[in-house]
């Protein structure tokens, strides 16, 4: 497809991005000597299934030309200008301008979510360019992040209008009316009325834009889960107020974000112009109330000695600054990114390790004699040299990645382009999924007062040698499983945050996934309110499951005895299997998670077994890379239908790379920085071991509302209640069935 020239004039240049309504490629117009944007459309057979309800292809094509033409009638700032369309071997393509800038959905996955300031000024260039569509009889029909571009001067273009009403034309009329099809368009941003199968208009979009900032505002659409559940729960069931996940949304906020998400069409504000309005005097609000805490906040400052920090504001529509809108920490910028780690130690990664590629280091500037307190508060002005003692001292917060991640050195030679390309994706991505979750807690200014660098954590990195590199790192956050610390010492002790493993395996160390005996918590309560098993089998060694925090002792716990292996599950040979099982009296078994869960499984149901069989998912699937991942599908294929599962993180079975682990990564961060800000002043003489200890107290106190629930930990270090997900593997894949909060919820299929 690289360099396929379209009727002569568009040359492709490489892949933009893809999606349901096909591929978008950067591409050069030798006609005018300029790159544009080409999307190519690859709708499928018109009507296919549906009896006289099949176009031909020149009435396929006229529509499309219709649609193009529309589109490009549409001149707004906020849409992104449509300058050509022709077909090219019967595939329809459109040339657009080429916004230089990432999609909304890029700043999401990176993010996670974004400032309030920030979301709600783009909720009002999207309705700016809703509102000129409007106005002109078009409905986008597919508002969603991924239509959403912001360009490099932090201004939202809309993308793709017209196109979902061709692309669902082209599928043909009676889509809605055929059993098991959904309408035309993104799931979790479609309004009540696609479902219903009744007429839309403006207010379909005003729907789809709710949906959107309410992303913006919590990091999760409203409704999440299978399609056909959302589809559900966007008819039926009212979502989590915005507040309830985020304490900083104000009520304007939160009453414009469920007027837009009204299940009635005529409970949704009238019109974009309308909601634009509401938009820009709920942002002026909020400027307001961030203006009565920046003063509040000032006179603490300043009674401390700390300059006042700056917030963002939401700017009045027309106004000059609109045109010279500030960069937001959400947008594009160059970066550098870090040199690939060399890879060290063996390959083969122990049960219970995991990998995600959070390579970062943060550095808080604290001036001397005001102590930790400062962390929360802006840098002062530069020191002369006379006052060169009173400079603030730079704080390293280390966010780490695994030393076997994509892109670094392997025992089987240098990563391939590939594996390069994925691992900048996995840096850049998690470098700025800390840096919102830091700006969020201790304000925009975070990033000029922190300091960012990699942490490749292996066997061969202890804590002393990382702080002899780094003496004033306070913590590590990210995927740390793969450090071998010891903490003999006061002097070498360093709290880390696990986002990836639910092993808080050092002194020190907190995890954010739900942990082994969460698991079988929720176990017990998947098989006590969803079958008839009270009686379970754990196939794994009973020095693991009858820990303290070990799902043999949590299963007790709940209600369910169970009993465990006296040996490994790989020193049982497999006749033995069915035999161990009657003995223990069982009705249930726990599977072993890896390679021996489809042995095991398989050798169950042979032998005749009926009762559940549940296994944990491999803890490295919230952060492994793809030559991980596939490794894992393999293993899968072994997995006989009806074996059920438990997830430990938020990503669908089947969501890609790199974003997964993002939710869990944010939470921990939002959890590190609180306890940051709430560090004491200890004064000038404070050592940055003893502020390592204060820190480690404080984050075991720490309680916030994150992204998938509250973060507060056990006395073990595990977050507590954090939620567990179920899935059921069939056809050759997983599919989500449930998940336990505080009790299990079926999602709806």
């Amino acid at each position: 497809m690289r360099g396929r020239l379209l009727n002569g004039r568009y040359e492709l240049l490489a892949p933009i991005g893809s999606g349901g309504m096909g591929q978008v490629w950067r591409a050069r117009d030798r006609s005018l000597d300029r790159e544009v944007a080409v999307k190519l459309l690859v709708p499928g057979p018109a009507g296919a299934g549906a009896a006289g309800a099949v176009d031909d292809q020149d009435e396929l094509l006229a529509r499309f030309r219709q649609e193009a033409r529309a589109a490009a009638s549409l001149d707004s700032p906020h849409i992104v200008a449509v300058h050509d369309h022709g077909t090219d071997d019967s595939t329809p393509y459109l040339v657009m301008a080429l916004v230089q800038g990432r999609s909304l959905d890029q700043v999401l996955r990176e993010s996670v979510r974004v400032p309030v300031a920030d979301a709600l000024r783009w909720a009002a260039d999207i309705c700016r360019a809703l509102d000129t569509a409007h106005s002109a009889g078009i409905v986008h029909r597919d508002i969603k992040p991924g239509n959403v571009m912001i360009a490099q001067d932090g201004a939202a273009k809309v993308v793709d209008f017209g196109i979902a009403t061709f692309m669902e034309r082209a599928a043909g009329d009676s889509r809605l009316t055929r059993t098991g099809q959904l309408p035309f368009g993104s799931v979790p941003y479609l309004a009540p009325e696609r479902f219903r199968q009744e007429p839309g208009d403006g207010r379909t979009d005003l729907y789809a834009l709710g949906c959107v900032l309410y992303e913006l505002l919590v990091g999760r659409p409203p409704f999440t889960g299978t399609a056909a559940g959302v589809m559900y729960n966007h008819v039926n069931d009212a979502p989590l107020r915005p507040s309830r996940a985020r304490a900083e949304v104000t009520a304007p906020v939160e009453r414009l974000v469920l007027d837009l998400l009204a299940k009635d069409p005529a409970d949704r504000p009238t019109d974009a112009a309308t909601t634009l309005e509401r938009i820009l005097a709920a942002g002026a609000q909020e400027t307001k109330a961030e203006t009565r805490a920046e003063a509040k906040a000032d006179a603490s400052a300043y009674d401390s000695g700390a300059a006042p920090d700056v917030q963002d504001s939401v700017p009045a529509p027309d106004s000059p600054a609109e045109d010279a809108r500030p960069q937001s920490p959400h947008s594009p910028t160059i970066r550098k990114e870090p040199t690939p780690p060399d890879a060290r130690g063996p390959q083969r990664r122990p049960r219970k390790r995991l990998l995600i590629s959070a390579a970062l280091v943060l550095a808080v500037g604290i001036p001397t004699g005001l102590g930790v307190r400062s962390l929360a508060a802006p840098d002062t002005e530069s020191a002369s040299a006379s006052d060169a003692k009173d400079a603030p001292t730079v704080y390293t917060i280390g966010v780490a990645h695994s030393y076997t991640h994509v892109g670094a050195e392997r025992s089987d030679g240098a990563g391939d382009t590939y594996e390069k390309s994925e691992y900048k994706q996995f840096t850049t991505q998690q470098k700025r999924t800390v840096e919102s979750a830091f700006s969020e807690t201790l304000g925009a200014k975070s990033s000029s007062r922190f300091r960012i660098v990699p942490v490749s954590a292996d066997p061969d990195t202890t804590s002393r040698k990382l702080l002899a590199e780094h003496p004033d790192m306070l913590a590590v956050i990210g995927d740390t499983v793969d450090f071998a610390w010891v903490h003999d010492t006061d002097e070498a002790f360093l709290p880390e945050i696990s986002t990836c493993s639910e092993v808080a395996h050092a002194e020190g160390a907190f995890a954010i996934p739900a942990d082994e005996a969460r698991q079988g918590e929720a176990m017990a309560e998947y098989l006590l309110t969803r079958t008839k098993a009270r009686r379970v089998f754990v196939a794994e060694d009973k020095i693991w499951t009858d820990r303290e925090d070990g799902i043999g002792t949590a299963l007790r716990r709940a209600g369910v005895p169970a009993e465990a292996l006296d040996v490994r599950p790989d020193e049982v040979k497999t006749s033995q299997i069915p035999a161990l099982v009657e003995k223990a009296g069982a009705d249930a078994v726990v599977v072993p998670s890896g390679s021996s869960a489809g042995v095991w499984a398989k050798k169950l149901r042979a032998d005749g077994f009926k009762g559940p069989l549940l296994t944990q998912s491999g803890p490295e699937g919230v952060c492994e890379d793809s030559k991980e991942r596939a490794t894992t599908e393999k293993t899968d294929k072994a997995v006989p239908d009806g074996v059920v599962r438990t997830r430990n993180y938020s990503g669908e079975p089947d969501e890609n790379l790199p974003a997964r682990g993002n939710q869990e990564l944010y939470d921990g961060a939002l959890a590190l920085a609180t306890a940051l800000k709430k560090l004491p002043a200890e004064g000038s003489a404070t050592s940055a071991t003893s502020l390592r200890h204060t820190l480690d107290r404080e984050i075991q106190g720490v309680s916030v509302n994150g992204v998938l629930d509250e973060v507060s930990f056990e006395k073990r270090r595990s977050a507590r209640g954090r939620p567990v997900w179920f899935d059921s593997r069939g056809d050759g894949r997983w599919t989500e069935i449930g998940k336990v909060d505080k009790k299990f919820e079926p999602t709806r299929q």
